[in-house]
């Protein structure tokens, strides 16, 4: 979704209105800082996310508890 909107404002500033004005979009140092940016809000929370949050294999977590292990007949 954020893919979609930034290539339908790339898009729009690529082509003005009037034809006469048409060129090729450059971005500027704060188009290129803001989108360096929201990669790096976005890692920075990811990661955070993994710190406390983390992920285990539910292979890992079946092994140390033997009675979540459905063929465990004891």
């Amino acid at each position: 979704m954020w893919f979609e909107r930034f290539v339908i404002i790339v898009t729009s500033l690529h082509r003005a209105f009037l034809p006469s004005q048409w060129g090729m979009f450059f971005p500027t140092i704060v188009d290129i800082l803001t989108f360096v940016g929201t990669c790096g809000i976005f890692m920075f929370l990811f990661l955070l996310f993994l710190k406390f949050l983390p992920a285990f294999a539910m292979s890992e977590i079946k092994n140390v508890t033997p009675q979540a292990s459905p063929h465990d007949h004891h």
